[in-house]
């Protein structure tokens, strides 16, 4: 830590962790993702139809996050849910429901590898403990 807290430090960093663990859960962030989603002007039929959003990168990138979300995750369920309400519910903004749910998969792991570090002790020479 940067600073002396007045708290104990181990019981500061396990509410750290729990803080974490609860909101780049993948309900929590779905949910919040969805909750912006409903807060932002949806874009006009005219121009959605003058985008090309049926490139090679975008068709990609959805094929990659369902890969990896879908059939390689551990959160399918939460995923798919989100997946099949950004389609019927939030069309004209699909493209930024997808492009936030794979935000949010790095999150989750990033998250996922923090906490697991943070568990792991770490010798005062900079090595992981055994």
């Amino acid at each position: 830590m940067n600073f002396l807290p007045r708290m104990d430090s181990k019981h500061l960093v396990e509410g750290y962790r729990s803080v974490l663990k609860r909101i780049y859960s993948c309900e929590a962030y779905y949910e919040r993702v969805k909750l912006y989603l409903n807060r932002t002007k949806p874009i006009p039929a005219e121009q959605l139809s003058k985008q090309r959003w049926r490139t090679g990168g975008n068709v990609r990138a959805l094929a990659t996050s369902i890969l990896r979300q879908d059939v390689l995750g551990r959160q399918r369920w939460s995923y798919w849910k989100f997946l099949l309400t950004a389609a019927t519910r939030y069309r004209s903004n699909f493209g930024a429901a997808m492009t936030l749910a794979v935000m949010g998969y790095h999150f989750q792991v990033m998250t996922r590898k923090l906490l697991k570090a943070v568990e792991e002790p770490v010798l005062q020479d900079g090595s992981a403990g055994s």
